[in-house]
């Protein structure tokens, strides 16, 4: 695996990469070539030490692969993969005449050279239909992006005006939302769009569909909503496709051509498109596959949102390549996990930090059979090392947390088989992938920290983004002139070569000169057997002139957020808790607010920017005369 540079007499916090291969081609015929058999080309190109880990059995067709946990429905590997030709097929050569971009449309002035062909848009939850169309879009060669199904319409219409989508497939609920999106898009571009006339916009109707049940499943006649002209989706599946090949890319067209674009969380701002080339994401895969202890006959839940990096990489699309058996989930609620996971028989979970929490410290859990978990892994937001001791303890299961960004892939990943190897590694996101180089640099100088210091954490890999989509000057800010991403988080290398996640450079709180990590008061805090949740960020001392720590403290004892003695009692408990493990400067000065829940992300990502307007009631534990931060 990559090693720590060890040149100087203090070691710089470099990690050179592995070698490692990369795909080609658009990234559907890299997934389905089944690439992590002994003897592919895949294999071949990797090292002799990454070479230990490969798939012995082909995939046969009809293995299943998609599973829909509330119907049963499923899809078996050769459906998938001839029902995404047709989807590829239907919007190029069939009902849409949908073409890539020419090879010529390459600019490197323009989203770094990024070939950006028409973009369908997916507006879905996980399931069967989000499956198939994914795949569709990505062996057509155009441009796929999805979109979190719960975005008000003012967040639909940026995603709109960015990526302009030639076609959009929603559910009945999510069209209201795109029809009022569309209002407040500028004539020109409505125009432009002509979604309620064009015959571009298809519907999912999970309450009629039979997508998954029957060997063929017919579509609905055309109909008509709120003057929106719209089809069922299975029209993009006939019965009788045209026959359809995916495109050849010559040379290195395959790390221009745009395949997916994601949507940032927007935690500090609007939403930007990161755009994803075949080459990252068939990158990414093979990263993804060496750092992961995974094997063959899987059995995953599709919980983390396909829409989301997380899902996407380590769910949608390894279930293919390593034919894994994945049984989606569209909306959670705990109990139904819980039994998705025992009925299933699943062997490892994808999760965010929230359901580690459930697996912890909720009560319901005893009441189901774990027992064929393997392990878990955590994603899209940092856990608290209590939190994995306590899953050990109750369960035996090793949790397992990895770094990474929409725009970087995975970039480290714990590998532990053992709770005794894990330990030496619980508050690290562990060692870099293959292919992988990490930097941590001085935020002033711009040069490598010695192992051990703090410093922006920097990655490039064949797996990052190429562009933010039409936003050079995010594109510009995020980006080194000698191609290293700047991750915006702030962290440490240990000697081993695990990465620490410090903070976020730009949600350190300032006090009084020293700087304060919002995530290591979250962690002590939800170490309390007395907390839930919880979320800190800054509030501002006019007199002081100074910011202070503010925690927002979800309680397990529901009647505390009733205010009185039990409140009062309740964070003054915490104030010791925190006074016991922190320094004076770290204390939790801006008093303690109790509230039912806090402000996340689809990924479990704590949106500090709703935080100072979350309700609750405010405990003073110190002085007063404190403001919110602006």
């Amino acid at each position: 695996m990559a090693s720590i540079e060890t040149t100087a007499v203090k070691f710089p916090s470099v990690v050179k990469p592995t070698p490692l291969p990369t795909s080609s081609n658009t990234a559907f015929e890299f997934l389905f070539s089944q690439p992590f058999l002994k003897g592919t080309p895949t294999w071949k190109a990797s090292t002799p030490d990454l070479q230990k880990h490969y798939m012995h059995d082909p995939i046969p067709p009809e293995k299943p692969i998609m599973r829909d946990g509330q119907t049963g429905a499923t899809l078996s590997y050769g459906r998938l993969y001839r029902d995404a030709l047709a989807v590829a097929s239907s919007l190029t050569d069939g009902i849409l005449q949908l073409q890539p971009a020419p090879l010529s449309a390459s600019n490197p002035a323009v989203n770094r050279g990024a070939i950006i062909s028409p973009v369908v848009l997916l507006h879905l939850p996980n399931c069967l239909p989000f499956a198939t169309l994914a795949y569709g879009v990505l062996a057509s060669g155009l441009t796929l992006t999805a979109a979190n199904p719960v975005l008000t319409p003012a967040e639909v219409a940026h995603i709109l005006t960015l990526s302009e989508p030639s076609a959009i497939v929603t559910t009945e609920a999510g069209l209201a939302s795109f029809q009022a999106a569309f209002k407040l898009l500028t004539p020109e571009l409505q125009n432009k769009l002509a979604y309620p006339t064009s015959d571009t916009v298809f519907l999912v109707d999970f309450e009629a569909d039979d997508y998954g049940v029957a060997a063929e499943s017919l579509s609905r006649v055309p109909t008509s909503i709120d003057g929106w002209s719209v089809r069922d989706w299975k029209i993009l599946v006939p019965a009788k496709p045209k026959p359809f090949t995916p495109p050849k890319y010559v040379g290195s067209e395959d790390a221009l051509r745009a395949a997916m674009i994601f949507w940032s969380s927007g935690t500090s701002g609007k939403s930007k498109g990161v755009v994803l080339t075949h080459r990252a994401i068939g990158s990414a895969l093979i990263a993804v596959w060496h750092a992961s202890t995974l094997g063959e006959h899987e059995r995953l839940i599709g919980l983390p949102p396909f829409y989301h990096i997380f899902g996407w990489a380590n769910v949608l699309m390894l279930s293919v390549a390593m034919g894994a058996t994945v049984t989606t989930m569209r909306k959670f609620d705990p109990v139904s996990y819980l039994r998705m996971a025992q009925e299933a028989r699943a062997t490892h979970l994808h999760f965010s930090p929230p359901i580690a929490v459930l697996l912890a410290k909720s009560p319901l859990v005893d009441g189901f059979d774990l027992s064929s978990v393997r392990g878990c892994t955590s994603g899209g937001a940092p856990l608290a090392t209590s939190v994995i001791e306590q899953v050990y303890k109750r369960l035996g299961i090793l949790i397992k947390i990895g770094y990474g960004l929409s725009e970087t892939g995975g970039a480290t990943q714990q590998q532990s088989m053992t709770w005794h190897d894990l330990q030496k590694q619980l508050g690290s996101c562990g060692p870099a992938y293959p292919a992988t180089e990490l930097m941590i640099r001085d935020v002033n100088t711009g040069k490598p920290v010695s192992v051990g210091e703090e410093g922006e954490i920097l990655i490039r890999s064949t797996c990052c983004t190429i562009s933010y989509l039409n936003n050079p000057a995010a594109t510009q800010e995020s980006f080194t002139p000698d191609g290293w991403f700047c991750t915006g988080d702030v962290g440490k290398l240990d000697g081993q070569g695990n990465m620490y996640i410090t903070d976020r450079l730009k949600e350190l709180i300032k006090v009084k000169g020293f700087q304060v990590s919002p995530a290591e008061l979250e962690d002590s805090l939800c170490a309390s057997p007395l907390v839930q949740d919880a979320g800190v960020t800054s509030i501002y001392h006019d007199d002081h002139a100074t910011e202070y720590p503010r925690a927002f403290v979800v309680p397990f004892d529901k009647e505390i957020l009733k205010g009185g003695p039990k409140a009062e009692a309740f964070a003054h408990d915490l104030r010791k808790h925190v006074e016991g493990k922190h320094a004076p400067y770290k204390w939790i000065r801006g008093n303690f607010m109790i509230v039912d829940a806090v402000p996340k992300s689809p990924a479990g990502k704590i949106l500090r920017r709703l935080l100072k307007d979350t309700k609750g009631t405010l405990v003073t534990v110190y002085e007063e005369k404190i403001r919110a931060k602006l």
